[in-house]
């Protein structure tokens, strides 16, 4: 696997739309994902990732679901649009446990190991696996869920060291990614925490991890990554201009029929001191007004 820059674009729902992906990818993002995709739908050809192949170069998609004929259903139907599949292993929302998806998952090690071997053997595309450290402090199992993400062949996993019980809170715990690093032979993707370039350079030399995803960063500038790529070449970044950022996506929108309620909510991450104000726009227009007025 070979990628411009070792700094991934988190998949993240209602986030990681088309126009988000495409200007992460634009500014130095290794590899873009897709949010959380259901394999059920994918499998009766239900498709509303709207992947541009034409402009996104490395895309990935992120697959949740435990029906085995659905998720290899899903990878079959989807597989010429995207570079990589990932498997979440992660989400600790209330929402994806009821449907037993995410993280709670990884409270059956066995469930999981057919799960990932059933992608793995239904395409030749990379598979990663992204994991936390365990659904909860009870049973701290990344090692164990990380040797079967390698044992059946997937390329990669992805760590977020933190428990599904704590969801955000707290701190993550890097010593996680490092000892997970340490023991598996297949890459590490760090995840957690990594809110500038300051961070994503210190999780890579504390951990040694292979690649550093970022999430809630990125959500709020996608220009983290060029800043990212620069500190790590150079030592020093320039700050990004987020009205800039702000009417670039909105004019990518335009393109991808994209809801000016989530529109507003990308905007609201770009530009938090003025949330009040956009939150108060109803339609396209009036926000590149209030924008203009900024």
């Amino acid at each position: 696997m070979k990628f411009k820059s070792r700094f991934f674009a988190a998949p993240m729902v209602r986030v990681s739309d088309t126009a988000f992906r495409i200007m992460c990818y634009k500014y130095g993002a290794g590899l873009v994902f897709t949010e959380m995709t259901y394999a059920a739908a994918l499998a009766r050809g239900i498709d509303k990732v709207n992947i541009d192949r034409r402009q996104e170069k490395s895309v990935g998609i992120q697959l949740a679901g435990t029906d085995l004929k659905e998720l290899e259903s899903a990878v079959k139907f989807i597989e010429d649009k995207v570079d990589v599949f990932d498997y979440n292993l992660g989400c600790p929302v209330d929402k994806a446990q009821k449907q037993k998806v995410g993280a709670i998952l990884l409270e059956e090690p066995r469930l999981v190991r057919k799960i990932l071997n059933k992608i793995v053997s239904s395409t030749n595309k990379p598979v990663f696996a992204k994991i936390r450290s365990g659904y909860s402090d009870k049973n701290i199992n990344y090692l164990k869920i990380g040797k079967i993400a390698q044992d059946v062949g997937c390329a990669a996993v992805t760590l977020h060291p933190r428990t599904a019980a704590t969801k955000r809170g707290g701190g993550a715990n890097w010593e996680h990614i490092k000892k997970l690093k340490s023991k598996l032979d297949i890459p590490v993707i760090g995840n957690g925490d990594v809110n500038s370039p300051e961070d994503a350079l210190q999780l890579m030399s504390t951990t040694d991890c292979d690649y550093v995803m970022l999430g809630r960063a990125a959500a709020k500038n996608p220009a983290i990554f060029k800043q990212c790529n620069d500190f790590i070449k150079t030592g020093k970044y320039k700050e990004s201009n987020q009205i800039k950022l702000a009417n670039e996506y909105i004019e990518l929108t335009t393109k991808y029929n994209i809801k000016f309620s989530t529109i507003k909510s990308h905007v609201t991450y770009f530009l938090k001191p003025h949330a009040g104000i956009i939150n108060k726009t109803k339609d396209l227009n009036t926000l590149k007004k209030t924008l203009k007025s900024l």
